[in-house]
């Protein structure tokens, strides 16, 4: 029994021994294939790390000096106004209540369109009146010429009997006398005729006023009045506009340069209205400044066939100052200060894969780019953006597209 326990423990030990000579031969390979891996061990480089022998390359957008045409404007705060007489608010032309309205805001009305109808039962009435009575002094001046003929009829009869001595001289005397008095109660009658049909006249126009019309084409823009309500002269039942073209009035300011013309050309956008420009025609210029004395008026007449800009609208205005040919540009971005003395201008030229600082003089900005008037020539290679800061000799890699941040740095590869 002893001698069968110490061979079950026997062999349990030699099967331990087995187990560590081959962990340990495992390892002895692991670690030869890391020393196969790292060679001497000194150049190996941790996994997810950059190779630090690796030299950091900038990558900037390059271009080119240009020869261009620059147009130097004028940005002006502006406002949409209607023309003079195209904003109109429309009251009767008699007091009265109103029996209906026919227009609501935003309802297109052409000229001379029904706005509102008043009571007219008055107006009527007077009407009726003025014309009867001149029917009756239509019938005065027809009974005035029958009578003007009886009276000739009446003369011509005694002046054949008095020739015959039939009749007596005064007779033919009293018979001129009637035809006299006839030819005046005709005048009378025709006066009165005249009278009755100039009152006709003024009831007809009374009662045409009671119908309330637009005076031109346009768009209600306002509705004051309802139905049953009370207007006169002075009370404004609606109000008609007329947009197809806006004046905008633009403030210039006194202290800023410029050089206009009545006919110039001139831009205008709205925040309102992104993406639509009109372009409109400078109309005056005001020959005062305001109280203040700080802006010039500038009058721009604009087409405005959609209605797209509305009354009272803020808008931008640009208009072109001056215009400056071949002159050398740059982007506005290529222009930075000078390290070494900031009331300098700077440019980075490129050549031969590197930068290299170059002190210039700017003139005019328009359009994001910049005139030039020393110290690059036309077609020199520069850097669009990005470099500031950069010393000279720096290597550059050139992007062919201007990177959305200021530079990229990136691993040159061996």
């Amino acid at each position: 029994m002893n001698n069968q326990k110490r061979s079950i423990i026997g062999a349990r030990a030699s099967e331990r021994v087995k187990q560590r000579f081959a962990a340990m031969a495992i390892v002895g390979i692991v670690v030869t294939l890391l020393s196969a891996c790292s060679g001497d061990g000194q150049n190996s480089t941790p996994v997810g790390e950059a190779d630090p022998r690796a030299e950091p390359v900038l990558k900037l957008p390059i271009t080119k000096v240009k020869v261009e045409t620059l147009s130097e404007k004028l940005s002006l705060p502006g406002t949409v106004l209607a023309l003079p007489d195209r904003s109109v608010k429309v009251s009767p032309g008699v007091a009265g209540k109103i029996v209906d309205v026919k227009v609501t805001p935003g309802q297109q009305v052409q000229k001379g369109s029904v706005i509102a109808l008043l009571d007219n039962r008055q107006p009527q009435e007077q009407v009726n009146q003025a014309r009867a009575k001149v029917l009756i002094a239509d019938a005065g001046v027809e009974q005035a010429k029958t009578n003007l003929v009886l009276a000739q009829n009446t003369e011509e009869r005694l002046a054949r009997l008095v020739k015959q001595e039939v009749a007596a001289e005064k007779d033919l005397v009293a018979a001129k006398s009637q035809i006299e008095t006839a030819q005046a109660q005709l005048l009378a009658a025709k006066a009165q005729v005249d009278d009755a049909r100039a009152a006709e006249q003024t009831a007809r126009a009374q009662l045409g006023y009671t119908i309330v019309r637009s005076p031109l084409s346009g768009i209600i823009a306002q509705r004051y009045l309802n139905i049953s309500d009370s207007a006169d002269t002075s009370t404004p039942v609606a109000q008609v506009v007329d947009l197809s073209q806006v004046i905008v009035e633009a403030a210039l300011p006194t202290s800023q340069p410029a050089s206009l013309s009545p006919g110039d050309s001139a831009t205008v956008t709205a925040q309102a209205l992104p993406g639509r420009v009109t372009i409109g025609k400078v109309l005056n210029i005001n020959p005062v400044t305001d109280n203040q004395g700080t802006t010039i008026g500038v009058r721009i007449l604009c087409p405005n066939p959609n209605y797209a800009l509305k009354e009272g609208m803020p808008v931008a205005v640009s208009i072109v100052n001056a215009v400056h040919s071949n002159i050398l540009t740059v982007p506005k971005t290529a222009v930075v200060a000078d390290p070494q003395a900031p009331d300098s201008k700077m440019v980075y030229t490129y050549k031969n894969g590197k930068v290299s600082r170059v002190q210039v003089t700017t003139g005019i900005a328009a359009c994001n780019r910049q005139q030039i008037l020393s110290g690059l020539k036309a077609g020199e290679e520069i850097v669009a953006s990005g470099a500031y800061g950069i010393p000279d000799g720096t290597e550059v890699k050139a992007e062919n597209e201007p990177l959305h941040g200021n530079s990229e740095v990136t691993s040159k590869s061996d």
